[in-house]
């Protein structure tokens, strides 16, 4: 079934469905964005940084070599939410090379439910010498190592409801007008008890964009890093101070779009609320080690140093490719700022 008559099937079942939920059946069904397109490349619909420059992966890479040296010093799982093109993973592994106690010692787990993606993943990584990678579906890991997790631009992909105030919280749905044969919002005042409690946090402002299943994803990784020890790295946009206007884009070939085009065929994100997800990992009893934008993240590992080594003995066009790409990962009006870091542990 095709993911417009499926939403159009829903809609007829329930009388109307929310934002979450056409969101869901866009990115997730069996035909949606999420699980059979390549959305990541120059070519495709959006390019994230580690596509961008070779420096994020390999300044992540030594990061998590330091931590690891630090503090954990045995076997251990290296975990990634929603790998991609493995562009990320390629490079942790290749600037690893320079500790194989690291190496020796890893056990990497893939998750990803993509399985194009997959298949690019394991043809990237086939050029490693890396026996211990395992790839699933869901976050499902059984065993009771200690753990670096990380994801980069996973939490922005969860669906989100649609709140607005005017003198009373209502909540956007989404039905089909059947005459016209187009999809169209609509609102409903909210008298639930429970669900108005929940909005209290917003009543400073307008709107509010709450996921619950980004919320419950997070926290069950929470969970398991509280359980195992170790550290949870999550690098996304988002924000800690409630924003003023409803953050949810669509994006095809690099270009905005409205959330009912291109159905099942383009990107659908929303910025991450990280004081919430600050607010659930302190509720797990993690340690907030630090949280801050990705300039402040990437200079403060490194970044400057590299770029030089990089830029070392290169041409001028060589060299200012990668002075352009390091405007682009840190510059305030790029990625620098409205990209966030949030680093959790239990050691």
């Amino acid at each position: 079934m095709k993911i417009r008559d499926l939403i159009i099937s829903q809609i007829k079942k329930k009388g109307k469905i929310d934002v979450s939920e056409f969101i869901d059946l866009c990115q997730f069904s069996n035909k949606g964005y999420y699980i059979n397109n390549d959305p990541i490349g120059q070519n495709n619909d959006f390019i994230t940084s580690p596509e961008i420059s070779q420096m994020f992966g390999e300044i992540i890479g030594m990061f998590f070599i330091n931590f690891w040296k630090k503090n954990i010093k045995g076997d251990f799982n290296l975990i990634e939410l929603g790998p991609g093109t493995g562009t990320l993973i390629e490079d942790i592994i290749r600037t690893a090379k320079l500790s194989k106690d690291f190496l020796n010692s890893v056990n990497i787990f893939l998750i990803e439910k993509n399985d194009a993606l997959i298949k690019k993943q394991k043809e990237r990584l086939s050029n490693y010498n890396v026996k211990k990678i395992n790839w699933f579906k869901d976050f499902e890991i059984r065993n009771d190592k200690p753990s670096i997790v990380y994801s980069n631009e996973f939490f922005d992909c969860f669906s989100v409801r649609h709140f607005f105030k005017k003198n009373k919280w209502y909540e956007k749905f989404i039905n089909y007008n059947y005459s016209q044969k187009i999809f169209q919002f609509e609102s409903e005042e909210i008298n639930n008890s429970k669900l108005l409690q929940s909005l209290a946090k917003y009543n400073h402002v307008e709107i509010a964009e709450i996921s619950n299943s980004r919320k419950n994803y997070y926290e069950k990784v929470c969970k398991f890093i509280k359980k195992n020890k170790g550290i949870f790295l999550t690098i996304d946009y988002g924000y800690k101070v409630l924003p003023k206007n409803f953050s949810l884009q669509t994006i095809f070939r690099h270009k905005k779009t409205h959330l009912f085009e291109n159905l099942g065929n383009q990107d659908i994100s929303a910025h991450v609320d990280f004081d919430e997800l600050i607010k659930v990992a302190n509720e797990n009893n993690l340690k907030i080690e630090s949280f801050s934008n990705q300039k402040d993240f990437l200079l403060g590992c490194g970044l400057n140093d590299r770029k030089k080594k990089l830029q070392k003995n290169k041409d001028e066009i060589v060299s200012k490719k990668i002075e352009l790409d390091y405007e682009r990962l840190t510059s305030k009006s790029q990625m620098g700022d409205i990209f966030k870091v949030l680093i959790t542990s239990c050691l």
